[in-house]
């Protein structure tokens, strides 16, 4: 069962912040049989839990809190009886959430409002990945602690101070018994009042650092390293063999209760009631929500949907900020861009939507790299990391980088670089004027803020901000759409071999479109589901729920140079290069009958996914076509489609990041108002000067796996030494440049297709189909009959099994470079095996539609494919419903890194992709998409939607031609 989230839709109340106060209101609501909306600016589900660790958990004799409890209890929540775990209250009230129906809108901020003609408010305008888009509702809960609403709606609005604020820092020690509890002195470096306190966790085995700072204390993340070390020299011995597991996102802002709500409601709108800033107790909180939304009755109910004309607007006048070089985004490239901005020189401003810096590897639970190559700036804030480790843990029971000493280290290094940060920050709009953005707004818990600078860095990770400014982009694969699968991680601790030892957490959690909301609100509500478990234990449960998913892929922007799989392969050398890429041919897909076929070429054929990749990146990649003052530093610069699965580790947008944000500022400092006039020179010897253009030995593989120098070693090779290749033993990247060298390789082919070899004969006939030569159909056709499969010969390698399809797969899926009609008896006697695979029976659609594409048919032939692609249809195919991970040839491929056992295993159902195959033939064919293909319209996933909207308004994967957004939630 589904439910709807329509942005137009009018609604019985909206409520902002999904704290315990906002969680409390909508479910109180949603019993009450109301229409309650939950928007949340980041996708924190009980914040005070899962971000901020609280202690204090408090109680209540509200029956909503008591049937909480018990669920909770229920399912070990909180290890000792009557305790709360911060992870699991989250996961357990996302699962609630999901059961109950309850419509949730997360990464939307309030912008500005609407009245109707009685002046009470009808509508809120949001700040979302896809841009404004308007709430509209009779009635309002603002739960959110700063105000959120609350600030746009009153001139005079007060943000309440809180008593306290607490940091929670969590260790794991080997010990069989609790440690003793122990009140240290604060440090001279903590605000005059903080406390600290060293006592047992909820459960065995763990002990909590509590760090209470005074509600007026700013930048608390800072009171971590001098409490750490304060804690070391006051309890060394506890902490032998301890590790630090996890701490607050954000600390518990405790404020005094609230029970008399009337000097508010004469400044607010009548329809719109505060629940936030009360209370300092987790119980006192949710009482606060359940008792805004039992006041809702006797709130007058708003025009919902009606204004009184006047333009929507907030109650303030909008912050201006004036610098040098805007950063958008301080994730994993945007840090690294604003640092290397600043130091050279500029007056830097940069937003950033998380409260913290550093993206993915600070707050995605993705603490080691993978590939790219080292070197430059990067390497100085590694250097800074090493040094703090210590405090966190050794660094095998860490195994990577800690995610919090970099939080830390990124957050000194721009403060020391003099960055000025707003942080929950949302992009709301871009104003572009001759490809020049002028200026950009943005919505802060504070209000309206509007950003002016020369130059901007784009480090959203999803483009938006040049998307916003006008950049032109492609979504998704050219074959059906679809992106890379997205991850939920999370934090794991646990004894191996009477150690205690940090685990990182990385499986694909499914699919999502990030530049929409609303699915990016599905995706985080279902990698979060994921996590529920029958019974936690201290092994097993989750430390914590990474804030930040783990999105591999959305937008490519069209920049004024795109890299290929080519580049990568030769070791493309480039003029204005500006760093090092290297990894390998990182798909996690494995339907290669909907990549392109130069992949499925690369990696089903020459069998090269662990092959190695490399080259350098040029300056032109980072640069929009059509704007001329942003330069992007983040996985939507200009790859292709193939060559995006190498070019997107943290160490790669790293490497950007630095050029990026040394461009702007060159350029801003120049007065020159276009990215491309960059003193070239200057940049370049920035970047040499740092590291950042040296291909340098650094062994060191304490943060994870590199690129090394080796990965750019490369002989150029000849025809002859690509054929001895061929001919020889296991496939290798000889096949790829015999298919490149098309005029020289051309002559060779024919005599090798005629091989008594099979092997050279199918590598043969593989490289002419990807030619287009006719000549190689009869060779990939006896491959399909005989469901030809040669291993042993094809790869030596175990890692090549995980990829490793059988020649058959591959000849099927490169037919249609080269079919012709005499292919179709082959297609027929497929499409009639009821145990055909869904991939294969997508491929023989797609091998249809080439043929109807390639040839003038005859209305026989015609029929017989109609017959056939109904035939694909007739049957449920085979693993058509798996894990993300799971093989076309439906066994379960281990990952790269194991995982526990007790998570629940990702399923998504891909027979969507039959049917719009299936579609995309009969459209070729000159038919209409048949009957069954109309549901995918209502499909819950973003992707698949926009696909079958292009395809049946002829309009392949046109965004313009998607239904009105929408969320869909899993019952």
């Amino acid at each position: 069962m589904y439910q709807e989230i329509h942005y137009k839709k009018i609604r019985d109340v909206v409520v902002f912040g999904a704290g315990y106060a906002g969680f409390a209101a909508t479910l109180a609501c949603r019993r009450a049989g109301l229409d309650a909306l939950l928007v949340d600016r980041r996708a924190a589900l009980l914040a005070e839990s899962g971000w901020s660790f609280a202690d204090e958990t408090g109680s209540s004799s509200d029956p909503l809190w008591l049937e909480w409890r018990a669920l909770l209890d229920r399912h070990g929540g909180g290890g000792e009886p009557g305790a709360m775990d911060g992870a699991i209250a989250e996961v357990l009230a996302t699962d609630l959430v999901l059961h109950e129906r309850m419509p949730v809108l997360y990464y939307a901020a309030p912008y500005a409002v609407e009245r109707d003609v009685s002046g009470l408010v009808s509508a809120v305008i949001v700040a979302t990945k896809s841009g404004p888009r308007c709430l509209c509702a009779r009635r309002w809960i603002d739960a959110t602690d700063a105000g959120e609403l609350a600030v746009l709606l009153a001139a005079d609005w007060k943000r309440s101070l809180p008593r306290s604020r607490t940091l929670n820092l969590f260790f794991r020690h080997p010990h069989a018994h609790p440690l003793p509890s122990l009140d240290l002195p604060a440090p001279d470096a903590l605000p005059a009042g903080s406390t600290l306190r060293w006592q047992p966790g909820k459960w065995a085995g763990e002990q909590v650092l509590s760090i209470k700072l005074p509600g007026d204390a700013v930048r608390a993340r800072t009171a971590w390293l001098p409490s750490l070390r304060a804690l070391r020299e006051a309890a060394a011995g506890d902490l032998k063999g301890a590790v630090l597991t996890h701490g607050s996102v954000m600390p518990l802002n405790a404020f005094a209760p609230r029970r008399d709500g009337s000097a508010l409601a004469k400044i607010l709108p009548a329809n719109v009631c505060f629940a936030g800033a009360d209370g300092g107790a987790l119980a006192e909180k949710f009482d606060a929500g359940a008792r805004a939304a039992r006041r809702l009755a006797d709130l007058p109910p708003g025009r919902a949907g009606e204004t009184s004309g006047a333009r929507p607007e907030s109650a303030i006048t909008g912050e201006e900020r004036v610098a040098e070089v805007g950063i958008a985004g301080l994730g994993t490239g945007g840090a690294i861009a604003a640092i290397a901005a600043a130091r050279a020189g500029a007056k830097v401003f940069a937003f950033e939507m998380m409260p913290f810096p550093g993206g993915v590897g600070t707050g995605g639970g993705l603490h080691v790299y993978y590939f790219g190559v080292k070197g430059g700036l990067q390497e100085e804030v590694d250097g800074r990391v090493r040094e703090i480790m210590p405090l966190f843990g050794t660094a095998a029971q860490i195994g990577g980088f800690h995610p919090e000493a970099k939080k830390l280290v990124l957050d000194a290094m721009l403060s020391e670089a003099g960055v000025e940060v707003c942080q929950d920050a949302a992009l709301h709009s871009v104003r572009t004027r001759d490809g020049i953005v002028e200026e950009a707004r943005l919505a802060t818990p504070g209000g309206p803020l509007r950003a002016r600078t020369k130059t901007w860095v784009d480090a959203t990770g999803d483009a938006d901000f040049a998307s916003a400014a006008g950049a032109k982009s492609r979504l998704g694969r050219a074959g059906d759409g679809m992106l890379h699968a997205y991850g939920q991680s999370s934090g794991r601790a646990a004894m191996v071999k009477d150690a205690v030892k940090l685990h990182i957490i990385n499986f694909d959690a499914g699919y999502c479109d990030a530049t929409d909301a609303l699915d990016l609100t599905r995706a985080r509500l279902a990698g979060v589901r994921q996590y529920v478990q029958e019974r936690y234990d201290a092994e097993t449960r989750p430390t914590y729920i990474a804030p930040v998913l783990g999105i591999r892929q959305s937008r490519q922007i069209e920049t004024d140079y795109t890299l290929s799989l080519d580049d990568l392969i030769n070791r493309q050398r480039f003029p204005d290069a500006i760093s090092y890429t290297g990894c390998h041919y990182d798909n996690h897909a494995r339907d290669y009958e909907f990549e392109t076929d130069e992949a499925a070429f690369w990696v089903w054929v020459c069998q090269q996914w662990y092959g190695r990749l490399a080259c350098e990146v040029p300056f032109r990649m980072l640069l929009p076509r059509g704007l001329k003052n942003i330069v992007l530093a983040c996985r939507a610069a200009g790859v292709s489609e193939e060559a995006h699965h190498s070019f997107r580790m943290q160490r790669d947008v790293q490497r950007i990041g630095e050029a990026a944000g040394l461009a702007c500022a060159l350029t801003a400092v120049a007065d020159a108002d276009d990215c491309r006039a960059v003193p070239f020179t200057k940049l370049r010897e920035r970047l040499i000067a740092t590291g950042a253009l040296k291909l340098q030995d650094l062994p060191d593989r304490m943060f994870g796996n590199h690129a090394d120098a080796e990965y750019f070693e490369t002989t150029p090779g000849q025809v002859e030494s690509w054929l001895e290749e061929l001919r020889g033993g296991p496939a290798t990247e000889a096949l790829w440049h015999l298919y490149r060298a098309e005029k020289l390789a051309r002559p060779h082919m024919a005599a090798l297709l005629d091989s008594a070899d099979d092997t050279v004969s199918w590598r043969a006939a593989a490289i002419l189909a990807m030619w287009g030569d006719e000549r190689a159909e009869p060779r990939l056709l006896r491959a399909i009959r005989s469901r030809e499969d040669d291993r042993a010969r094809d790869i030596t390698r175990p890692q090549q099994e995980w990829f490793y399809m059988p020649r058959w797969y591959g000849a099927l899926t490169i037919l249609k470079r080269c079919i012709t009609p005499a292919s179709l008896p082959v297609l027929e006697e497929l499409a009639a095996d009821p145990e055909l695979p869904l991939n294969l029976r997508n491929a023989v659609a797609l091998a249809c539609e080439a043929l109807a594409a390639r040839r003038e048919l005859s209305i026989g032939e015609c029929a017989r494919i109609a017959a056939l692609l109904a035939r694909l249809l007739a049957t449920p195919a085979p693993h058509g419903i798996r894990g993300p991970q799971g093989s076309p040839l439906g066994k379960v491929e281990p990952p790269s890194v194991p995982q526990p056992t007790d998570l629940r295993r990702a399923i998504e159902d891909y027979t969507w992709q039959l049917h719009f195959a299936v579609a995309r033939a009969r459209r070729a064919l000159g038919l209409p998409a048949h009957g069954e293909a109309g549901k995918f319209l209502q499909d819950e996933r973003s992707i698949v939607r926009r696909a079958f909207a292009g395809m049946i308004n002829g309009n392949k994967f046109a965004a313009a031609q998607v239904p009105a957004p929408r969320q869909t939630t899993v019952v």
